[in-house]
């Protein structure tokens, strides 16, 4: 650009997002208590699926279904946490890790398996063992 019209723009500098960031704060506004152990985990999930599963159109492996997944997983603490409330009285104890890695592979599994093919279900569900 000439430097006349230069001085009427500004530079931008534009980064990949770190997933890994979002997820933990993500997790940690929804009420988990190992959000940086859960986010590592799913991130590296989608990470892994983006690679190792077939490249279909309808896939999706980015920031929108992990946000997606994130949003479903604080769904479902919140309904765990209030289904303890009217079982158990007023007092809610917190998760354990195990109880919060069920809650987000179930909100993973629910996004994301009917999306799969036979295969790649196959796959992603061997996927699921291997890291959570």
């Amino acid at each position: 650009l000439p430097d006349n019209l230069k001085a009427l723009f500004r530079s931008v500098a534009m980064t990949i997002p770190d997933n890994n960031l979002i997820a933990e704060v993500i997790l940690y506004s929804e009420g988990f208590s190992h959000a940086a152990l859960l986010g590592a985990k799913l991130v590296s999930i989608y990470d892994l699926s983006r690679q190792l599963l077939s490249a279909q159109k309808h896939y999706d492996w980015g920031l929108r279904a992990l946000k997606t997944v994130l949003r479903l997983g604080g769904q479902l603490i919140d309904q765990h946490r209030r289904h303890e409330r009217s079982v158990n009285g007023e007092g809610v104890s917190s998760l354990t890790v195990q109880d919060e890695t069920c809650l987000i592979v179930k909100a993973l599994s629910a996004n994301t398996l009917s999306k799969l093919t036979y295969t790649d279900s196959v796959r992603f569900i061997s996927l699921l063992g291997d890291v959570f």
